[in-house]
């Protein structure tokens, strides 16, 4: 999913020729690709109903999404599930979830193109936003929904998360899990 080899391909080389949206309940229409993201930008939205993140960050992403089109900004997001089967991607949970989503997604059965598109996603949730043409705009755009919910500065192009910033959070997670482990659940134990 490099700009360089993505540049001039078509959504429908890049997506599949088929996309679903959710029509409520657990079902689903089926939409013709490139009808549906001729000339806009695109957001591909990696992400999974066991995910706590996720789950955070999906009501965050719907409210922007139907502001900028509110505001009659011409793009669409794509969900790619990171479901790990069909299994949970149909357990209730995951389909009410997938139904609290107002845009397209690749069908689940497209597995190889799910596996593909998530290559380079090293966590979830991503965003990935991509310009008309299929160029790569920003790998993780989802800082940028997160601080500019209101799409001011969208497309949100070359922006990604910020430096440094896991690594602090990770080491307190990590102490605060030894503690824990260390000190707490040996008292309830014995």
């Amino acid at each position: 999913m490099s700009s360089s080899t993505d540049h001039g391909a078509s959504w429908e080389q890049v997506l599949g020729k088929k996309l679903v949206r959710s029509a409520g309940e657990g079902a689903v229409e089926v939409v013709d690709t490139a009808t549906a993201l001729k000339g806009k930008h695109v957001g591909l939205y990696f992400s999974a109903h066991w995910c706590p993140p996720c789950r955070q960050f999906t009501p965050r992403m719907a409210d922007t999404y139907s502001k900028l089109a509110k505001d009659g900004v011409e793009w669409e997001v794509v969900y790619v599930s990171c479901d790990r089967n069909k299994h949970q991607f149909e357990a209730s949970q995951a389909v009410e979830y997938f139904s609290s989503m107002p845009w397209l997604a690749i069908p689940f059965e497209d597995s190889a193109l799910r596996n593909t598109l998530k290559f380079r996603v090293q966590g979830i949730p991503t965003l990935v936003m991509m310009a008309p043409d299929t160029t790569i705009l920003s790998a993780n755009a989802r800082a940028a929904v997160g601080v500019d919910a209101n799409g001011a500065g969208f497309p949100w192009a070359g922006v990604s998360e910020p430096k440094g910033f896991p690594l602090p959070w990770m080491m307190l997670a990590i102490l605060v899990f030894w503690i824990v482990q260390t000190f707490v659940v040996p008292k309830f134990r014995g």
